[in-house]
């Protein structure tokens, strides 16, 4: 009697602590994959959605006049958009791949995306839902916008964004300014880029 209740104690002993490491070793796989995205786990992990979405609020609440945060708030608006650019991870690898922006994104996306999306990483997704083709920096468009509406003021879409403040960006849909314009004249020398990247994709707000 002595013996089989022996055994039964130590086999529930052998249970819960084989229980409770393997739960520790899956609360520590995510944390290994954000942090050394090269390590042979992470051939198989999916970012968690809260990590990416937290990362976009934080960039276009303080830098809402971007490209990334226009792309952002046309897939928030409209959920029946292109999922292969309403992608979280696209928009914020929208948001982070423009190195004329580094200066307002950089705190956030060298803590976030260039960590677990890094040149090394593993991770599946940092291959597949990558930046929206063509889509320049919000620096690039601020520029585009501004020198059109110097020299033709009068056009429509000039009205959506003053000049560029000190920041060098103007604070308005610098996107959909520079839209306007260019539907309205597509041969303007400031157009290319737009036009580039319309012939590339299928995304109606752009």
């Amino acid at each position: 009697m002595r013996t089989s209740l022996f055994l039964a104690v130590a086999t529930a002993l052998v249970a819960s602590v084989s229980a409770h490491e393997g739960h520790d070793h899956g609360d520590a796989t995510p944390s290994v994959c954000l942090t050394n995205p090269a390590d042979a786990s992470c051939a198989n992990y999916s970012i968690p959605a809260a990590n990416i979405t937290s990362a976009i609020t934080e960039i276009c609440t303080a830098s809402k006049f971007l490209p990334g945060c226009s792309l952002n708030n046309a897939c928030t608006a409209d959920k029946g958009l292109n999922p292969t650019y309403c992608a979280p991870l696209t928009v914020l690898a929208t948001l982070c791949t423009a190195k004329e922006d580094t200066a307002l994104t950089q705190a956030v996306c060298a803590k976030t995306y260039s960590v677990f999306c890094g040149a090394t990483s593993l991770i599946p997704n940092c291959k597949t839902q990558v930046a929206f083709p063509g889509l320049p920096s919000g620096k690039l468009v601020t520029g585009a916008v501004y020198s059109v509406c110097q020299e033709m003021p009068g056009m429509s879409d000039c009205k959506i964004c003053p000049g560029p403040d000190a920041s060098g960006y103007s604070q308005c849909d610098e996107v959909s300014a520079w839209k306007g314009l260019c539907l309205d004249m597509p041969k303007m020398t400031q157009c290319p880029s737009y036009n580039a990247m319309c012939s590339s994709t299928t995304f109606a707000p752009f």
